[in-house]
């Protein structure tokens, strides 16, 4: 593991980046989606995809920037950590309410159906996770939670 790799693993543990993250740079990156000015592509070059969901309540179309992996048997994987939050995030209860979905990456948009990762399906994405951004290990051990993954086909 690299220098920037270990700095953002030692970074994802504090309340601070992890409040950061989902108050500042999650919104930001809505509002900036598809600029080069959008955080998530200030520097880093991680698979960023905007997923959306119909809210579970409202019927409403409801978007969110996610980061995902490829999973060996095809699709895309996301994991809801909400940052290791003490609950999961509105968008995994509105896959578990309505498995059909959008996804869009880099521009290209595409329907997909979505279905809660088993365990063996779980112990092949935690790897590939965190491959991609170090603090899903931080996000695992202080989530008073089982964090959930959904395969995107």
């Amino acid at each position: 593991m690299g220098t920037y790799q270990r700095t953002l693993t030692k970074l994802s543990k504090t309340a601070a980046l992890r409040w950061t993250l989902s108050k500042l740079i999650t919104p930001l990156d809505m509002r900036l989606k598809g600029s080069r000015f959008a955080p998530s592509t200030f520097g880093v070059d991680m698979p960023l995809c905007y997923l959306t969901t119909t809210g579970r309540h409202s019927g409403k179309p409801r978007t969110v920037p996610l980061l995902f992996v490829v999973p060996s048997s095809g699709g895309r994987a996301v994991a809801a950590t909400n940052f290791g939050r003490e609950s999961h995030p509105g968008w995994a209860y509105n896959l578990e309410a309505d498995s059909s979905a959008t996804l869009e990456i880099d521009g290209d948009v595409m329907s997909v159906h979505a279905r809660k990762a088993n365990d063996t399906e779980l112990q092949q994405l935690w790897p590939l996770f965190d491959g991609v951004w170090p603090g899903y290990e931080s996000y695992r051990d202080i989530a008073p939670r089982d964090i959930k993954a959904f395969v995107l086909d």
